[in-house]
């Protein structure tokens, strides 16, 4: 059975809303009541049936009403989504990569078939139906990296390894928690992670380094990242502070319980 996707908004009048199905697959971040930060990595392996975990690519009934989100957001500051010119190949990559598991994933939604380079994807949710020649970025509307996307929920980087580093030089990123791609591209991982606290003084940051560095081909590797959101909105980026900053300022303790949101 197919998913059925929401028509909501994750801006002016928030009509964002969750299922209670989509409630009980929720990946609740938190093992105990204290937090702090920690390299909280483990396999990215296929989980239980019915759970965020059961494909390795998770689409759920928001995604719609994301990726009409994701193209607002670039429709007014198209430098969300940037690649360097080394990272076209690294941007075929990851095409191949979200085409493949979102159609064995969610065949009844989306489907690739291949005939050598000649390529079609077919994206039912979105009306999306192409052909195209894998590796000839003429033949697709964006580049590589950009296409696939706008079509896949959540935000990415992706990272050239050199020089014993991690360095991101490519990234589509429309729904950050206070952070610039646009300030960030091409800076190394300790440069883009110098602002969070505490973290580079108990040395997290150089394990996670060291880990991610060490990754082998075939095998993923997951971590949840979680943040505070007043109102459900996505955009929270720096560029538009002025719009979502002034929110902080309107939690009470009678409406604190519908304004603030835990976005993992």
């Amino acid at each position: 059975m197919g998913i059925t996707f929401r028509k909501e908004t994750f801006r002016d009048d928030f009509t964002f809303k969750n299922s209670p199905e989509h409630i009980r697959r929720f990946p609740f971040p938190f093992h105990e009541d204290a937090y702090m930060y920690a390299v909280n990595i483990e396999p990215h392996v296929v989980g239980p049936r019915g759970s965020v975990l059961e494909n390795l690519i998770d689409v759920d009934e928001h995604y719609v009403a994301e990726m009409q989100d994701r193209a607002l957001v670039l429709a007014e500051d198209p430098l969300r989504c940037q690649s360097l010119p080394h990272m076209t190949l690294a941007g075929w990559d990851l095409l191949e990569l979200l085409m493949e598991q979102q159609a064995l994933g969610y065949p009844e939604h989306f489907t690739l078939t291949r005939d050598g380079d000649r390529w079609r994807w077919i994206n039912r949710p979105l009306g999306i139906d192409d052909t195209f020649t894998f590796g000839d970025t003429s033949t697709l509307p964006y580049g590589p990296m950009e296409y696939i996307t706008r079509q896949s929920q959540g935000d990415f980087c992706i990272l050239d390894q050199r020089d014993g580093n991690l360095w991101m030089d490519a990234g589509m990123v429309t729904t950050q928690a206070d952070w610039s791609l646009d300030f960030d591209i091409g800076m190394n991982f300790f440069e883009w992670h110098a602002p969070v606290p505490l973290a580079h003084e108990k040395g997290i940051f150089v394990r996670a380094l060291k880990f991610l560095t060490n990754i082998q081909q075939g095998k993923p590797a997951r971590r949840l990242n979680w943040t505070m959101t007043i109102n459900p909105r996505l955009d929270t980026s720096p560029e538009n502070y002025h719009k979502w900053g002034p929110d902080r300022a309107t939690v009470t303790p009678e409406n604190v319980g519908d304004k603030v949101h835990l976005r993992v």
